[in-house]
């Protein structure tokens, strides 16, 4: 049987050939370049990146992380802060959010300090008109600008010290809450006066800060100083004790000792503590030592106090235990114990 010979293709189809297949080729490497270079890198959530489609409406775009898989629905937990009663802190409260397409967490986290503490949590106080809207929450140069409309100024306080005071902690509230998220490191506060969609600076009066003047503010970073630590807390029980404030005291009293022990009754306290020696000055020995699960704390004390021959007495690296209720407070067995002889 004769072998079937392959017919030569003349040169001119050979070249259309090559040609085809370099044209594919190349197709092929720039389908692969804008896949790689369209995608977002970032792989956290609650990222904002500005929109290059011209929908101005639309100023944001949500960025979810491989971890989540970018499943809408998915829970996500956020720290928020309130104020607490009526002290010049900020108590941690855990806010569970749902994940969508609409809103990053910064943005719901946000919304949520606007529309308060829930009903249960009645010693938490809000610090921002309900009446306020978010204009707008972009992302800028290293920080995350938040445009809040014209309510967030509205008066809740009448005295002006405790609007300037409110002001103030509201501003930090914000800031703790975002970068409490961990995508920022700082946050920029800017009110939309009018209406125009475009916000401005505060000046550091606006935002509580009458000593700074009418500086601008900058975009500002977490302040853990206004939070109510272990260390905050134990500063007030111990403040209250020299000024024999035990009514103000007993609200950081924990109900129960690690081993069960009940905190005595309000009546039972005042008669206990007034028959204590007189604290003259305390200070702390360093920050506390908060246990892994974070719902025990000891911290060490020093006090000088005078006994009733009128002598003055000094104590160093006294253990007092802390627990984390809902808010941390100071176990009134180990404060007991800080008066030897009483």
């Amino acid at each position: 049987m004769k072998k079937r010979r392959r017919r030569s293709l003349p040169m001119e189809e050979k070249m259309k050939k090559t040609r085809k297949g370099r044209t594919r080729l190349l197709c092929a490497l720039l389908c692969a370049a804008l896949l790689l270079f369209s995608g977002c890198t970032r792989s956290y959530y609650g990222g904002i990146a500005e929109r290059e489609d011209g929908d101005a409406a639309a100023y944001t775009e949500d960025i979810l992380p491989e971890s989540q898989d970018n499943a809408y629905g998915s829970k996500v937990t956020a720290t928020l802060y309130y104020r607490y009663m009526a002290e010049d802190l900020l108590a941690a409260v855990e806010q569970e959010f749902t994940v969508t397409a609409e809103k990053t967490l910064e943005e719901m986290a946000i919304q949520a300090l606007i529309d308060g503490p829930k009903d249960t949590q009645y010693e938490y106080n809000a610090l921002i008109s309900s009446e306020t809207e978010i204009v707008s929450v972009k992302e800028q140069s290293g920080y995350l600008s938040v445009t809040l409309s014209s309510e967030f100024l509205d008066e809740m306080v009448q005295d002006i010290d405790g609007e300037a005071t409110r002001r103030r902690l509201a501003v930090q509230a914000i800031v703790n809450t975002v970068t409490g998220i961990g995508n920022y490191s700082r946050v920029l506060i800017l009110v939309d006066e009018t209406g125009s969609g475009n916000g401005e600076r505060l000046t550091y009066a606006e935002a509580g800060w009458e000593e700074y003047g009418d500086r601008t503010i900058e975009p500002m970073a977490r302040d853990t100083s206004v939070i109510l630590t272990p260390e905050n807390a134990l500063e007030i029980v111990l403040r209250s004790l020299v000024e024999k404030d035990y009514d103000h005291m007993e609200y950081f009293l924990a109900d129960r000792d690690y081993d069960g022990t009940a905190c005595p009754t309000r009546a039972e306290l005042t008669d206990i503590l007034s028959a204590k020696a007189s604290i003259v000055s305390y200070s702390l020995e360093g920050p506390a030592t908060v246990s892994p699960d974070g719902q025990r704390a000891v911290a060490l004390v020093d006090i000088a106090y005078v006994g009733s021959n009128g002598q003055m007495t000094e104590l160093t690296g006294l253990p007092i235990r802390l627990i984390r209720e809902d808010v941390w407070k100071v176990s009134f067995q180990s404060l007991d114990t800080m008066f030897p002889g009483y």
